[in-house]
C-alpha cells in the first residue's frame, strides 16, 4: 500500500509537470497541450457543478479550471498505477526518477522568480496610479505588490536568495539543505498569498507539496538528527543514472537550458532592472488644472476630474473627484493627435489630444469639454525615495 500511494503521488506529479501550464516568456506549447487535452472535460465539470466558473478556460492559478485539471490528472494518477500494478510492470524507479525532476522543477521555479526579483521584473515599480490613490482604496494584494516595489534593495536580496537556494538544490551534497530552504521559502509563500489574499494559492500549495515530496527520503535522518541528535551523517540515496560522465552531461546541459531560458529576455532586451526602463509616450501622473467647453474659455464650476493616469501597459486612468478609477487600453496616433479608447465591452472612443513637453501642459478633450492638465513629478514622492537610515537619529 505504502510502494502504491508513492507510485501514484510519483506519476501524480510527472502529469503536473507537464500539464500544469508555465506560461514563462510567451511559450504556450505546454497551454495548448493541455487545453487540446483536457479543456473538453473540463468545460463540462464546470458547466455542470460550477456554472458561475469563468467562462475563459486558462489554467492560471486559482481557477476552477486549474482546480479541476489537477483533480483529473490525480485521478489519471491513479488509473496509470492500477495498470502498471495489474500488468506486474516493476514500478521501483518511478519514485526515484520523480523526485530527481521535482528537485530541478523546485530550482527551474526558484531560478527563474529569483532573478525576476533580481531584476525588478516581478515587484516592480508602482505605477502612478496607484502612488495617488488612497490608501484604503487599494485591495491587499495591490498594497503587499506596490510597497515591495518602492524598495530595490528588498527585491534584490530575495531573489538573490531565491537563486541561491535552487543552487543548494541543484548540487546533491547541499540538496537536503537547499529543499529544507525551499520548504520555508514556500512555506512562507502561501502564508503571503492567503493573508494578502494573492491569486497564487493553488499553485504556491503545490510548490509546497512537491518539495515535501523531494524532502521526505531524508525525513527520518532530519527527526533523528535535529530531534533526537542520534543522526550524523546523511544515507545518500543512489544515483539513477551509473555512469559518471553521463550524469555529469546531462546535469551541465539541464542547468544550462535552464538558465537559457530563464536570463535570454533579460540579455535581449539588456533590462536588468525594470525600474529604468524607459516608460511608453505620455507614461505619469496628471493634474486636471482646468475643464472648459470647446467653444468657451471659461471654466466650468466643478472639476469632475482630479487626476488622469497613463499606464505602462497603455491604460488611461481618470481619477474623478470622489477617487474613483475608470480606465480604458488605449492606442496612440501622434500624426492624427488621437486616443483610441476601448472600455471593456469592447467599445471604441476617439478623444483628441495635445502635448506640449515644454511646460508639461496634457489636453484632452472630453464630452465636448477641453480638460487641461499638467504632468505631475510622481517620482519624487515619499514612497520612492531610496533611502536607508541607520539610526533614528537621522529621520528628520
Amino acid at each position: 500500500m505504502k510502494k502504491s500511494i508513492g507510485n501514484i503521488v510519483a506519476v501524480f506529479l510527472l502529469l503536473s509537470f507537464l500539464f500544469v501550464p508555465l506560461t514563462f516568456n510567451g511559450r504556450d506549447w505546454q497551454f495548448g497541450l493541455t487545453r487540446f487535452l483536457f479543456e473538453k472535460p473540463i468545460a463540462w465539470l464546470q458547466n455542470t457543478f460550477f456554472p458561475n466558473a469563468l467562462s475563459n478556460i486558462d489554467f492560471s492559478s486559482d481557477t476552477i479550471a486549474l482546480n479541476l485539471l489537477l483533480l483529473l490528472l490525480f485521478i489519471l494518477a491513479v488509473i496509470v498505477t492500477g495498470c502498471l500494478i495489474f500488468l506486474r510492470i516493476k514500478t521501483k524507479e518511478i519514485i526515484e526518477v520523480t523526485r530527481t525532476i521535482s528537485c530541478y522543477y523546485i530550482a527551474f521555479i526558484l531560478l527563474k522568480y529569483g532573478f525576476d526579483k533580481v531584476f525588478k521584473a516581478q515587484f516592480y515599480l508602482p505605477e502612478p496610479n496607484i502612488l495617488y490613490t488612497p490608501f484604503g482604496q487599494l485591495t491587499k494584494d495591490t498594497l503587499y505588490w506596490s510597497t515591495l516595489g518602492t524598495s530595490r534593495f528588498y527585491s534584490v536580496a530575495t531573489g538573490l536568495i531565491e537563486v541561491s537556494v535552487a543552487a543548494l538544490i541543484v548540487l546533491k551534497r547541499t540538496r537536503v539543505l537547499g529543499l529544507m530552504l525551499a520548504l520555508g521559502v514556500f512555506i512562507h509563500i502561501v502564508f503571503i498569498n492567503f493573508g494578502f489574499d494573492i491569486s497564487v494559492k493553488t499553485f504556491s500549495l503545490f510548490l509546497v507539496f512537491t518539495t515535501l515530496f523531494a524532502v521526505f527520503p531524508y525525513s527520518r535522518t532530519l527527526v533523528n538528527f535535529f530531534v533526537f541528535g542520534k543522526q550524523k551523517a546523511l544515507i545518500p540515496i543512489p544515483s539513477i543514472i551509473k555512469n559518471k560522465s553521463l550524469k555529469i552531461g546531462l546535469k551541465t546541459m539541464l542547468i544550462g537550458l535552464m538558465l537559457i531560458e530563464i536570463l535570454y529576455p533579460y540579455a535581449a532586451t539588456k533590462n536588468f532592472n525594470d525600474d529604468l526602463q524607459k516608460r511608453p509616450f505620455l507614461h505619469g501622473a496628471y493634474r486636471v488644472t482646468n475643464i472648459y467647453p470647446e467653444t468657451d474659455t471659461l471654466p466650468v464650476k466643478n472639476l469632475w476630474l482630479k487626476n488622469i493616469f497613463i499606464h505602462r501597459n497603455h491604460y488611461l486612468i481618470f481619477q474623478d473627484a470622489n477617487d474613483r478609477m475608470t480606465d480604458y487600453y488605449f492606442e496612440v496616433n501622434e500624426i492624427k493627435k488621437q486616443l483610441i479608447l476601448e472600455d471593456y465591452q469592447k467599445n471604441k472612443i476617439i478623444v483628441q489630444y495635445e502635448f506640449h513637453p515644454k511646460d508639461s501642459i496634457f489636453k484632452l478633450i472630453l464630452k465636448k469639454n477641453v480638460v487641461v492638465s499638467k504632468m505631475m513629478n510622481w517620482q519624487d514622492l515619499p514612497a520612492l525615495k531610496d533611502k536607508t537610515h541607520c539610526t533614528i537619529d537621522e529621520i528628520k
